[in-house]
């Protein structure tokens, strides 16, 4: 594994992490900070899950250019998708614990069809490496599919903001279907397939990456300015942000060393995606009821939730058949 691609992977959920702490704080003491540079600050940390989303594909673009394995599907169904349904599942269980309203079936449903939990990226990602496959397998030209791909998702971003019931009401549908991340998809297969080319690049020219991270930054303060404040990953003003906070960590990421803690966090980030926000939900009450500042309730739970997150799962994986709850757990080998 590219040293890189871990650091982006454990900067993306960190970032994830984070965000979700500061909502699971604010939806506990009940009181929403009225403070712009921290509401910008979490439209900011939503880069996260589409920069997620776009290192898979990346990986894929850049891994399999010549053909694709016979177990691709096998491997992910068992290692993605099983997981998905199972961290699907013990949400459901965990909701009705806590609220007793008897509708486990319903809620497990509305997780997967709908994704009303964490998890919902999983079902985003899965519908992208289908498009991969049906690329592969019928050899479009990146020529013409790309921006094909970039003016669908364009495309998609505007007609669910037409004021139709039907948009407002399939809202989560929505976010789910691959036809508005295409355009993520284009940016991540053109960057796998010429990494090499575009890693030295960024790593010639990393102080430009700098400059763009804080102009993509600015877009969107003044974005946020103007009055576009909803707090969510679909923003397509995000899209520069998560453009050059890839390019800034592919261009430093081979200059820094690669650190055991890299490593740990990368190696067990799809399960702290998927396990979070059960702990944070547990956990939340606790901290908010025994610290008074938020800037120390912050760290702290966001601390103690990566701990939980990397424990259960390791512990999970020491069990039979665990690969089909925690997916594939193993230590990659270092790599310069």
């Amino acid at each position: 594994m590219i040293k890189e691609w871990d650091l982006l992977r454990v900067v993306a959920c960190l970032s994830i992490l984070l965000l979700h702490t500061s909502s699971w704080i604010i939806m506990t003491i009940g009181i929403q900070p009225e403070q712009t540079i921290y509401q910008f600050l979490r439209i900011a940390l939503c880069y996260a899950t589409p920069t997620f989303i776009l290192l898979s594909i990346l990986i894929l673009a850049n891994r399999y250019q010549d053909r694709i394995p016979s177990n691709f599907w096998s491997n992910r169904i068992q290692y993605i998708f099983l997981p998905f349904l199972a961290w699907a599942m013990i949400d459901s269980i965990i909701v009705e614990l806590t609220n007793h309203n008897g509708l486990i079936w319903d809620k497990f449903v509305n997780n997967v069809v709908y994704g009303e939990f964490v998890g919902w990226f999983v079902v985003v990602i899965l519908q992208l490496y289908a498009v991969f496959v049906l690329m592969k397998r019928f050899k479009w030209s990146m020529a013409w599919f790309l921006p094909l791909c970039v003016l669908i998702s364009f495309i998609h971003h505007s007609v669910i903001l037409l004021p139709y019931p039907y948009f407002q009401d399939n809202e989560l549908l929505f976010r789910l279907l691959f036809t508005g991340w295409l355009g993520y998809f284009a940016i991540a297969y053109a960057i796998g397939v010429y990494y090499t080319q575009i890693a030295a690049l960024a790593k010639k020219y990393r102080y430009a990456t700098i400059v763009l991270f804080v102009l993509s930054g600015v877009f969107l303060y003044i974005r946020l300015l103007l009055g576009y404040t909803e707090t969510h990953s679909r923003r397509l003003d995000l899209i520069p942000l998560v453009i050059s906070i890839t390019l800034l960590v592919i261009a430093w990421g081979q200059l820094i060393p690669y650190t055991r803690t890299v490593q740990l966090i990368s190696r067990y980030a799809f399960m702290i995606y998927l396990i979070h926000w059960e702990v944070l939900r547990l956990s939340t009450g606790w901290f908010v009821d025994h610290f008074n500042s938020t800037l120390v309730r912050v760290p702290l739970l966001m601390l103690w939730t990566l701990v939980v997150c990397i424990t259960v799962t390791k512990l999970i994986s020491m069990l039979p058949f665990s690969q089909w709850v925690v997916g594939k757990i193993k230590k990659r080998p270092r790599t310069a």
